[in-house]
C-alpha cells in the first residue's frame, strides 16, 4: 500500500516536533539558569500596584494556607470542531488538605458550556487527596445534550479537507463531509473511584462507573429514504442493543501509581494506572462486558529554576476484553476524563473496539521572570481497531500536531488557561480551550 503524500508530511512533522525539545535543550538551559530570580505570578498580578507587586514572594515562598480553597474562574468563548462555536464558564478550585511536603493539591474543575450545535455540556471533575496522600477520591460527572458525527470504527487517514470543521446545525448532514454519520443523544456519566495507599505512591482503587445514553437519533438512518444502515445502527442491532437507548453500569478495580508533584500542573513524577471495568446486567447494564483501561504519564524538566520548561509523555490504551460494549461506549478519541486526548481531531471521530493513543508535548516559558505566559508544541497519534477485522490495532495511524498558549490564573495552585490550535492529517483543525494542563 502506497503511503499518501499527506501522511508522509505528517510523519516528518511528527519526527521534527518530537526531536525539537532535545535540540532546543542546550540552547535554553543557559538562559533559564541565569542569576535573576524567577517569581511565579499570575494574570491578576498585572492589576496589582508596582510597590505591592515587589513584595510578592517567590514561587517557593508563596504563603499557602492549608484547607483554604483557591479559585480560578474564566469565561469560554471559542471554537471547537466537536461543538462549533461555544460560550460558557469554567472554574477550578484547588485546596491543600494536609502538609504541603506530603500532600499535593486537590482540585475540582467544573464547567457549563452552550454551543451553536444546540448542545448543553455540564461537567464536574474532581481529584481529592487527603492528608499525607493516604487516600484519593477521583470523580468524573457529566450531563450532555449532545450532537456528534461518527465515521465508523478503526483508524486510517481519510483525506477530507473539511472533515468535522463545520458542525453548527445540530445534526443536519448538509454541512458535513459525505462519510459523516451525525448522531444526537443525551448522556449521563457518573464515575467515582476511591483509592487507598498500600505502599509509598502505590494505590489500590475501587469505584463505580455509569454511562447512560438515551434519546439517540441516528440521522442518516431515520432521515433517509430508504433508511441507511449506518455504523451505529448496524453495530447496535447486530449485537442486540436498542439503537435509541442503552446503558453501561459496572465496577472499576484499579492499581494506581501517582508520584507527580502537582496534579494540576505537574513538572516531575509518574502517573500509571491499570483499571479493570466489569459491567454487569444486575447493575443496570444491557449486557455483561469487561474493559481494560491503561494510562501512563511522565515529565522531563529542562531547568531546575523553571521546572515548567519540560517535555511530557502521555499514553492511553483502552481494550474491550470480553462481552459486548454498546457503540457509543467503545473507546474513542477525546473521551478521557478531561476530554484532552486528540487535539487536532473532532471528538469521537476515531473510535474502535481497541484503542491506543500517544502524545508528546513540549512546554516552555514565554514570560522569563513572571511565569504568567507559557507556550507548548505537541504531537499525538492514534490507532484503533474495527469490529470486522478490516482495521487492526497498529495497522493504521492518525497523527495530529499543534501549538498552544498558557496563561497563569492562580499562582497558589498553578491553575492556568490553555488555548491550543491543533490540526489532523485529514484536514480537521480547531481551537481548543481548557482549564489546567492537557495532561
Amino acid at each position: 500500500m502506497n503511503t499518501p503524500p499527506a501522511a508522509s508530511k505528517f510523519r516528518f512533522l511528527l519526527l521534527v516536533l518530537f526531536l525539537l525539545p532535545f535540540i532546543m535543550q542546550p540552547l535554553c538551559l543557559p538562559a533559564q539558569e541565569s542569576e535573576k530570580t524567577f517569581k511565579q505570578d499570575d494574570v491578576f498580578s498585572i492589576f496589582v500596584k508596582k510597590e505591592k507587586r515587589a513584595k510578592r514572594d517567590s514561587a517557593l515562598k508563596i504563603p499557602i494556607k492549608i484547607k483554604k480553597p483557591y479559585f480560578a474562574v474564566t469565561p469560554f468563548v471559542g471554537y471547537n470542531p466537536a461543538y462549533g462555536f461555544l460560550i460558557g464558564v469554567g472554574t477550578t478550585m484547588g485546596i491543600y488538605l494536609g502538609d504541603l511536603a506530603t500532600t499535593p493539591v486537590s482540585s475540582v474543575c467544573a464547567a457549563i458550556n452552550l454551543t451553536t450545535a444546540d448542545q448543553t455540556i455540564i461537567t464536574v471533575r474532581s481529584n481529592i487527596i487527603t492528608n499525607t496522600s493516604k487516600y484519593i477520591l477521583r470523580g468524573d460527572w457529566r450531563y450532555l445534550v449532545f450532537s456528534q458525527p461518527t465515521y465508523g470504527l478503526g483508524t486510517g487517514i481519510k483525506m477530507h479537507t473539511n472533515r468535522g470543521i463545520i458542525f453548527n446545525d445540530g445534526g443536519s448532514t448538509a454541512s458535513l463531509p459525505p462519510d459523516a454519520q451525525p448522531l444526537n443523544y443525551d448522556y449521563i456519566r457518573l464515575y467515582e473511584t476511591f483509592y487507598f495507599r498500600v505502599i509509598k505512591k502505590w494505590y489500590l482503587g475501587i469505584g463505580y462507573c455509569l454511562d447512560a445514553y438515551s434519546n439517540i437519533v441516528d440521522h442518516n438512518h431515520v432521515d433517509s429514504v430508504p433508511p441507511q444502515n449506518t455504523s451505529h445502527y448496524k453495530y447496535s442491532t447486530d449485537r442486540g442493543f436498542n439503537p435509541e437507548k442503552y446503558t453501561m453500569s459496572g465496577l472499576s478495580l484499579e492499581v494506581l501509581l501517582d508520584s507527580r508533584d502537582n496534579s494540576i500542573r505537574p513538572t516531575k513524577g509518574y502517573l500509571a494506572n491499570i483499571a479493570f471495568r466489569p459491567n454487569f446486567t444486575f447493575l443496570g447494564s444491557n449486557k455483561n462486558s469487561l474493559m481494560l483501561n491503561t494510562e501512563f504519564r511522565t515529565y522531563i524538566s529542562f531547568s531546575k529554576r523553571r521546572p515548567d520548561h519540560l517535555i511530557g509523555f502521555w499514553y492511553l490504551g483502552q481494550f474491550c476484553e470480553k462481552g459486548t460494549v454498546p457503540y457509543l461506549g467503545l473507546p474513542a478519541l477525546c473521551w478521557d476524563m478531561y476530554n484532552r486526548a486528540g487535539r487536532g481531531y473532532i471528538q469521537g471521530s476515531i473510535r474502535g473496539v481497541n484503542f491506543v493513543y500517544g502524545e508528546t508535548e513540549w512546554r516552555f516559558p514565554i514570560s522569563p521572570y513572571s511565569g504568567i505566559l507559557g507556550g507548548c508544541a505537541f504531537v499525538n497519534v492514534t490507532t484503533a481497531s474495527s469490529d470486522d477485522g478490516t482495521h487492526k490495532l497498529f495497522q493504521y495511524w492518525d497523527p495530529a500536531a499543534g501549538v498552544g498558549l498558557r496563561i497563569m490564573f492562580s499562582r497558589e495552585t498553578l491553575s492556568n488557561l490553555c488555548i491550543d490550535f491543533g490540526f489532523g492529517a485529514d484536514g480537521t483543525k480547531g481551537i481548543f480551550f481548557n482549564l489546567n494542563e492537557t495532561f
